[in-house]
């Protein structure tokens, strides 16, 4: 029964008791910092841990958390250079409409007719030829262009290019038409008006348009279709053409008026063609048919002016047997007087291009 205990069997049911390890902690937190200690400064009886002092008294925030804040994070600076990228965009589409009404405006005033306010708008020219005008009879005169439109703009900075198109006449033009800013606005640079150059005659007859002459001053018309003047002199009748003016200030348009004769002497012209053609086919000597109806179908147009002042006329001619038609040109050569009176007439061979001129036979 007897002897020490150390040497006694555990008894079963009851664990054996082992002292806890050692903390290995400098130096204990909370409670046990007060507990008596022994001489070796250890704490006499036991404390529980407690938590770090950074966790102490904060909310745990999950990763779930984190990731949210950083997707919102995210989107938040991913708007700013979008909504940067859409107000740019609206100043741009504002920049666009701007000079689309600036050329709209400028389309109206020519479609519309009001030479002056288009003028206004888009200065004719710069330097030596600022001098060249574009009179607003002209255009009151004029049929107008039709369907105006701006299809494209174009804007790179403070430079810009506008295509527009309209008809003249039934045909379609597109032109392009430059842009600058210029204090903040919008103006147009070129010009629809183009120089309409027309060559004077050396009879003294003026073309015009609206009663303004084309030949004394430099003159520009804007798209439009124009109909000369009819101007009658004691001679010769020059206008009543149509002349159809595109738009192109690099296209000037060059008008061709007809030189006519006036309507007495076109009537002269033709009695003596037909007297002509009935002596040739008398004689034969042309190679008008027996029995054909001769008729002058148009008038005499002038070939050119001879240096002495006689006119080279041609005159059409034809001549109808039957169902069948022969068409000939007849020469002729008319010379007047200083007042535009006849002095001789002198007629060639029905069909011959070349030979000699005689004077033409009497017609009744």
């Amino acid at each position: 029964m007897g002897g020490d205990v150390r040497d006694r069997e555990p008894v079963h049911g009851i664990p054996e008791f082992e002292m806890p390890p050692e903390l290995s902690h400098p130096e204990p937190h909370g409670a046990a910092r007060d507990a008596p200690r022994d001489v070796d400064g250890a704490a006499s009886g036991f404390a529980l841990e407690e938590p770090a002092p950074a966790l102490v008294g904060r909310r745990r925030v999950g990763w779930r958390h984190v990731i949210a804040a950083g997707v919102v994070g995210a989107l938040v600076g991913a708007a700013v250079p979008a909504t940067l990228q859409a107000l740019d965009r609206a100043a741009v589409a504002d920049d666009v409409e701007r000079l689309r009404a600036v050329a709209a405006d400028y389309l109206a005033a020519v479609a519309e007719r009001r030479a002056d306010e288009a003028t206004a708008l888009v200065p004719l020219m710069q330097g030596a030829e600022a001098a060249a005008i574009a009179p607003a009879e002209l255009l009151a005169a004029a049929r107008p262009i039709e369907q105006p439109d701006v299809r494209l703009v174009h804007i790179d900075g403070d430079v810009g290019t506008v295509e527009v198109r309209f008809r003249v006449g039934g045909r379609e033009h597109a032109r392009s038409l430059d842009a600058e800013r210029i204090d903040g606005r919008w103006a147009l640079l070129t010009s629809l008006a183009e120089r309409a150059i027309v060559q004077p005659f050396d009879n003294g007859l003026q073309v015009s348009i609206a009663g303004v002459s084309l030949t004394e001053r430099q003159v520009r018309l804007y798209p439009g279709t124009y109909e000369l003047d009819l101007v009658e002199g004691p001679v010769f009748v020059v206008g009543g053409e149509r002349v159809a003016i595109d738009g192109d200030p690099r296209t000037p348009t060059e008008i061709h008026v007809e030189r006519r004769l006036s309507e007495p002497l076109a009537e002269l012209a033709a009695d003596f063609a037909i007297a002509a053609g009935v002596e040739c086919q008398a004689e034969r000597s042309c190679p008008i048919a027996d029995g054909a109806l001769l008729g002058t179908p148009e008038s005499a147009y002038v070939r050119s002016i001879e240096p002495d002042g006689r006119i080279q006329l041609g005159v059409p001619l034809v001549a109808t047997a039957g169902t069948t038609s022969s068409w000939f040109e007849l020469s002729m050569r008319l010379a007047v007087d200083e007042e535009g009176r006849p002095l001789e007439w002198e007629c060639g061979v029905p069909g011959a291009a070349d030979g000699a001129l005689a004077p033409c036979p009497t017609h009744d």
